[in-house]
């Protein structure tokens, strides 16, 4: 009994490591730090990628564009927003939406895509403004 309680609990911890937060290439991801200091020096496209109503909780900068992950029309929103020559930085409130949203853009040609790691849960922890 003991041995089949350990192999469903591996079993387990292997679906949600698959399934988790970090489903896209690392190269694909950047810190909030990284994005803090982009938004500090430099004009970036960032796309919010969380519901409306997390939206009006706060933004990680009051010009990121807006569409819902969970919309069926997501993607056709998202790209109508940005360019496929466009770098862009796409969070949620995670990072686990936004780390498929990069998968799904990319897919599509979107080359310059880039999760923001802990979505703005990090942003917050590192006590960085919200809008």
């Amino acid at each position: 009994m003991k041995l089949s309680k350990l192999m469903f609990s591996v079993f387990l911890a292997s679906i949600l490591s698959f399934f988790g937060c970090s489903n896209g290439p690392k190269e694909n991801n950047v810190s909030v730090a990284q994005l803090h200091e982009l938004l500090e020096n430099e004009q970036i496209t960032v796309l919010d990628v969380r519901t409306p109503k997390e939206i009006a909780q706060g933004k990680i900068t009051e010009n990121a564009l807006e569409a819902d992950f969970f919309e069926d029309d997501f993607i056709a929103k998202a790209t109508s927003k940005i360019s496929k020559d466009e770098t862009v930085y796409v969070y949620c409130k995670g990072g686990g939406r936004s780390a498929k949203a990069v998968v799904k853009l990319r897919e599509l040609g979107y080359t310059k895509c880039y999760n923001v790691e802990g979505g703005i849960k990090a942003w917050k922890a590192e006590n960085y403004t919200v809008e």
